[in-house]
């Protein structure tokens, strides 16, 4: 059986995939959904790597799922320790070199959102 390794997104913790860890540890897996410092504004991706990796401990046969800001640690813990498949969730996917702080801007996300609660209504 494999290891599933939940990395969550930003501003959430490893509780997040509760369900999921229920699911498949039902089925024979073990999994680890690791807190990331999120409340540490000093922690960068080198920390988010770090609490992962340290939470695989020993564990093999790795199957990484990362969510949304996870799409940035994922890929570099998949470049510390051998993993069987890296699994993205509805991740944010840098460009080359695009550091994670830059991506918000770089996306024009802000503009996105200000766009769409000025044009939604809701239905009655």
């Amino acid at each position: 059986m494999a290891t599933f390794v939940l990395i969550h997104g930003s501003g959430d913790v490893g509780w997040y995939w509760h369900l999921v860890e229920a699911e498949l540890r039902s089925g024979g897996h073990d999994t680890v959904a690791p807190d990331l410092p999120c409340d540490d504004d000093s922690a960068g991706l080198s920390e988010y790597v770090d609490a992962v990796v340290q939470a695989i401990g020993d564990r093999i046969d790795l199957v990484v799922v990362a969510q949304s800001l996870g799409g940035f640690t994922a890929p570099i813990v998949c470049d510390r320790v051998p993993v069987k498949l890296l699994v993205l969730v509805a991740p944010m996917i840098p460009a080359p070199g695009e550091a994670p702080a830059d991506y918000w801007v770089n996306t024009r996300y802000g503009c996105s959102i200000r766009t769409f609660r000025r044009s939604w209504r809701p239905r009655h």
